[in-house]
């Protein structure tokens, strides 16, 4: 799985390397629909059954913390 995701990284880095910002923003809003269902699918339904209804509210929190701290100064 390692060398599967170096792989992937390099092919990326190749093909994208020099492409527009839009085009970078769209592959990462991509990625980030990704990471959020399979969370959805995968994860949240032990969290449901452990923490409650809360789970969706802190994963959101999550999110909209890890995006102001990508984009702070």
């Amino acid at each position: 799985m390692a060398l599967l995701s170096a792989a992937a990284a390099a092919a990326g880095y190749g093909l994208l390397g020099g492409t527009s910002p839009a085009t970078v923003a769209v592959v990462q809003a991509f990625a980030v629909g990704a990471i959020l269902t399979m969370l959805a699918d995968t994860m949240m339904p032990e969290g449901f059954e452990n923490a409650g209804n809360s789970v969706g509210l802190v994963t959101c929190a999550g999110f909209i913390a890890a995006f102001l701290l990508g984009h702070a100064g």
